[in-house]
Parts: C-alpha cells; sequence; structure tokens
C-alpha cells in the first residue's frame, strides 16, 4: 500500500508542478498557457543536448536549461501575450494553443520523435521509504514539488513582487493605480511557471523516458488539477494534483490500471458539479 501511495505522491507532484506554473501565468497575465507542458519538455531537450555535445555534469546542464527557460518566459510574454493583453482572452488562448502545436512540432523536427533515454540525474537507482522503495526520480519529485510550493507561497506572501502579482490577479486596474508595473508582473509569472517547467521536464524525463510527445497526458492531468483545485490558487492546484495522483494510484491497486484514468475523470466531474469553483478557488476575476 506505502508503495502505491508514494507513487501516487510523485505523479501528483507532476501534476501540481505543471500546474503550479498554470496558476502563476493565469493569475498575474489572464493567460491560460496551452504550452506549459511543451515548454517543459523543450527544456528536458536542452538539458539532453547540453549534455551531449558541450559534456557538462548533469547539475550544470539543468541550470544552464533553467536561464534558457527564464529567457524563453519572457520572451514569449514581452513578445507574444503583453502586446495582446488588451484583446480577447479566447485569442490569447488560442495562441498558446498555436505554441504547444508549434514548440512540438519543431522539437521533432530537429531531435526526431523517437524516444530516448535521458542522462542519469542521480546517483542511487532507488530509496527505501518505511520498508518501502521508491526509484530516485519519483522521490526528487515529491521533494522538488514540495520545495516549489513553499517558495512560490512564501514569494507571494512576504515579498514586495509577491503582493503586485496578488493585487494584479485582483484587478489589474486597481493595482495600475497603485503603482504596479504589470509588464515586470507578468514577465517575472511567465519566467518562474518556465523555471518550473524545465524542473517538471528533467524530472519526468528522468524517471520515464525523452520524446517530444511526453508531456501529452501530464499536462492533461494538471489542467485537471488546476480545475478541480480552483484556476487562482496556488494550494488548490497542488492539492488537485496530489488527489488525482493518489486516486489513480491506489484505483491501479485496489482494481486494475484500466480504471486509473477513467476513475480520476470521474472525481472531476463530481467535484465541478458539488463546487464549480473548485475546492480552493473563489470567484474568477478576470482584469
Amino acid at each position: 500500500m506505502l508503495q502505491h501511495i508514494l507513487t501516487g505522491l510523485s505523479f501528483g507532484s507532476l501534476y501540481a508542478l505543471l500546474g503550479l506554473g498554470l496558476v502563476l501565468t493565469f493569475r498575474s497575465t489572464n493567460v491560460l498557457n496551452f504550452a506549459q507542458g511543451e515548454i517543459a519538455m523543450l527544456m528536458a531537450f536542452v538539458t539532453y543536448q547540453i549534455v551531449a555535445t558541450l559534456h557538462w555534469p548533469i547539475l550544470a546542464s539543468i541550470g544552464a536549461s533553467l536561464v534558457c527557460a527564464a529567457l524563453l518566459g519572457a520572451a514569449l510574454y514581452n513578445l507574444i501575450f503583453y502586446p495582446m493583453r488588451k484583446r480577447l482572452h479566447d485569442g490569447q488562448s488560442i495562441v498558446a494553443l498555436s505554441l504547444k502545436l508549434a514548440i512540438t512540432g519543431l522539437v521533432a523536427l530537429y531531435w526526431t520523435a523517437e524516444s530516448r533515454v535521458f542522462p542519469k540525474v542521480f546517483e542511487a537507482e532507488s530509496y527505501s521509504v518505511f520498508g518501502a522503495l521508491i526509484s530516485a526520480g519519483q522521490f526528487w519529485t515529491i521533494i522538488t514539488g514540495a520545495v516549489c510550493l513553499t517558495a512560490v507561497g512564501l514569494f507571494l506572501r512576504f515579498t514586495d513582487f509577491g503582493l503586485s502579482m496578488r493585487v494584479a490577479a485582483e484587478n489589474a486596474d486597481v493595482a495600475q493605480l497603485l503603482g504596479v508595473n504589470l509588464r515586470m508582473v507578468g514577465t517575472l509569472a511567465w519566467v518562474a511557471a518556465a523555471c518550473i517547467g524545465a524542473l517538471t521536464g528533467v524530472l519526468l524525463a528522468s524517471s520515464v523516458y525523452l520524446s517530444p510527445f511526453m508531456m501529452g497526458l501530464v499536462i492533461m492531468k494538471a489542467f485537471a488539477a488546476l480545475v478541480v483545485g480552483g484556476m487562482t490558487s496556488v494550494l488548490g492546484v497542488v492539492a488537485g494534483g496530489l488527489l488525482l495522483g493518489l486516486m489513480e494510484s491506489l484505483v491501479a491497486y485496489a482494481f486494475t490500471p484500466l480504471l486509473q484514468e477513467s476513475v480520476g475523470l470521474l472525481f472531476i466531474i463530481v467535484v465541478l458539479l458539488i463546487r464549480p469553483q473548485g475546492l480552493f478557488g473563489g470567484d474568477v476575476r478576470r482584469a
């Protein structure tokens, strides 16, 4: 049982990490970034390429990919989404969806569509937790999720930029009157989301495999966690991701893996029927 709980927590942490990036961009800029998963996948390929061509140590390569992710996030917001900020939100979502498809196509064109083994990130293959074995990738996914959640929570709560992001999420017009630089807030949110995505891509690739299509199902689960937890709630998306991961793992353990996807979707339907705004969400306010 404990083995399946740990597995559920690891996959739930992946959903929560991707969902955390979605919440940051949605709260700060009202853009539902459908390309979040593909940004994560692209940065995993960047890490792979640095290791393969420059022969850098894996940690240095991950650090370089985080820098690339920050630059990409800043560029996407300032070159595409900031100029579109006064247009319809549906148009911004279509652009984000187009980016998703474009990134997948370009990665498949350059690196080919075949799956490959990601460079070894962790020295140990697995760890023993209260007698249950958990792979190193799953263990560090849980730890990374906890660290990112804590860091984002503290940042939003105790820093000036975090306060600016919360004010912008409530009402952009009021935020401007108070002197908040909305462009800086949006840039910071997209940079943070891209960096969290880069870590998620590396963690997933190290646990499973590296492929242009590896994020397809995972990002769907992240969107599910976002909806279940609440579109604007950091705590909600983490709770939604962990609940979804645990439910899938426990259903696979108690019944059959064939049901785990269906039960997760049924859980989403039930939550939205009872509480349409999500478990921790309030009314979604648009700027």
